[in-house]
């Protein structure tokens, strides 16, 4: 699971995404398997997609929450490579009329420790 569908995809195309990213984004079994392990019982667990309007452009969003990934693009290379993200992700996330959407994908569970 990734926090964000395309945008993620977009990123990780060309770079061990897995090896950058600092976050934690299992599947849903996954993290079923690591509460159960852990002691709970888990009684409801639900991926949902969360589409978020962005108040700017997505390279800004990209400048300020991809740092981990942009660190790996040599310096001179960036620019280029937040403009190949951006232009990846345009025909699903821009819409003229309301902007850029971040399309976010959450995952709520409600688990009781046993």
């Amino acid at each position: 699971m990734r926090r964000l569908d395309r945008v993620d995809i977009a990123l990780f195309d060309g770079l061990d995404g897995a090896a950058l990213d600092p976050c934690f984004f299992p599947t849903a079994d996954a993290y079923r398997a690591l509460l159960e392990a852990r002691g709970f019982a888990v009684r409801a667990m639900t991926l949902f997609q969360r589409p978020t309007p962005l108040p700017g452009d997505i390279t800004d969003w990209l400048q300020t929450f991809a740092q981990p990934l942009l660190g790996a693009v040599p310096p001179g290379d960036r620019a280029a490579f937040i403009q190949d993200v951006r232009g990846a992700v345009e025909p699903a996330l821009f819409d003229r009329a309301s902007g850029w959407t971040a399309d976010y994908v959450r995952l709520r569970f409600d688990a009781e420790r046993t």
